[in-house]
């Protein structure tokens, strides 16, 4: 190495220990990218993600700038990196994301994310699944509300929310969400009530990051709840009644690391996450009951899903590990059990990482990064 170039090496290096003990913070990787869906239209896949440009351009010490991308995948069984062309969904200023993406029983798809532009607001718009405008983006879930999630159920969907921000603590002392609320939307975009899924306390723990999943008869919201770090979840039913409120865990990271999944085959709903030393997961049928709990899983990656399949005869699921590889679980009424770790060698990011089974076999997950869209398809192999 030329003495030069080794020099400005060392400069380089000392700066960066300078930084370090100056505790200044690494640089968030969400202001390129974040959020992420998958979901089935017709015989296509439709990926919406938020994103900085693609390649994204983070503003870093300045407003967000994300737009909302879509693209269709029209090679389900992908055998290699598809391409991607992508194209804006929704486009104002300041930043839309993270983009959360789901389609009723009628194909009408809703999309909904925290909108920068003019306020911090949780914003939606309706769309045919041929991306026609059904109900023009934005129209308003809830002012002042944040970090929401949606799924649908018949021809309705629920979004979740996080309402109000308390500063300090959570991750990197950023500060967490203070409460979580849901309302119901219908198929033309009207909105029913707003329902409080947090209850009223004398106390001050703060919930935030809701994500939801839904069944024939009913919503599960989950989401994490500071300072104890536990896993809440809350039981809806089709009227907006809260007919359930529990802890699922405890001893979550302080970066959330969980997901939420209907399983229509075990007629229950799939929670996984991070707990602990390790991951867990557990069913928790449409009572709200816990029908059973496993510990000691591979830790999941923040941010990420974990996708169910059918392979006959149980239900497999298959969720990113932290920091890299995937673990591929068996699950039936009354048991879940390990039955692989695949390691790979791509790092997972926190910014967001989606998948779907596009055969028995075979897993494909997309997921995002500083550099941009990744499609990692991998083979699970039930057989080995």
């Amino acid at each position: 190495m030329p003495r030069r170039i080794r020099g400005l090496l060392f400069f380089v290096l000392g700066l960066a220990a300078v930084a370090s003990i100056a505790g200044e913070r690494a640089p968030d990787h969400r202001a390129w990218q974040h959020g992420i869906d998958l979901i089935r239209v017709g015989d296509k896949l439709l990926l919406v993600w938020g994103s900085a440009g693609n390649p994204p351009r983070p503003n870093l010490g300045g407003d967000w700038q994300h737009d909302v991308y879509y693209a269709w995948l029209n090679t389900p069984d992908t055998k290699a990196a598809a391409p991607i062309d992508p194209q804006i969904l929704v486009s104002q200023p300041e930043a839309q994301e993270p983009p959360s993406t789901a389609i009723n029983a009628r194909g009408t798809i809703l999309m909904t994310c925290e909108d920068g532009n003019g306020g911090i607001n949780q914003h939606a718009g309706l769309w045919d699944s041929s991306l026609r405008v059904l109900r023009k983006y934005p129209f308003m879930i809830k002012r002042g509300g944040h970090s929401g999630h949606v799924a649908a159920m018949g021809d309705r969907f629920l979004v979740a929310y996080g309402e109000g921000w308390v500063k300090g603590a959570g991750w990197l002392g950023m500060g967490t969400g203070e409460n979580v609320f849901a309302r119901i939307v219908d198929n033309n975009g009207k909105l029913g009530r707003e329902i409080k899924l947090t209850p009223d306390r004398d106390s001050d723990p703060r919930d935030g990051w809701p994500l939801v999943a839904g069944s024939d008869r009913n919503w599960l919201v989950v989401w994490q709840r500071y300072p104890a770090l536990t896993l809440q979840a809350a039981l809806v039913d089709k009227a907006g009644a809260v007919i359930m409120r529990r802890q699922i865990i405890d001893g979550l990271p302080p970066r959330y690391a969980y997901d939420v999944e209907f399983a229509a085959p075990l007629a229950s709903y799939v929670v996984a996450g991070s707990s602990g030393d390790g991951g867990f997961v557990a069913l928790v049928s449409l009572t709200g009951k816990i029908v059973i709990t496993q510990r000691g899983l591979p830790p999941m990656a923040s941010e990420s899903r974990i996708i169910l399949g059918w392979d006959g005869s149980q239900l497999i699921g298959v969720y990113p590990v932290n920091p890299r590889g995937v673990a591929v679980v068996r699950l039936s009424a009354d048991a879940i059990e390990l039955s692989k770790v695949i390691d790979h060698p791509y790092a997972w990011d926190y910014s967001g990482t989606t998948g779907m089974f596009v055969a028995p076999e075979r897993v494909l997950f997309v997921t995002l990064s500083t550099t941009g869209l990744r499609l990692i398809p991998i083979n699970i192999n039930l057989r080995d």
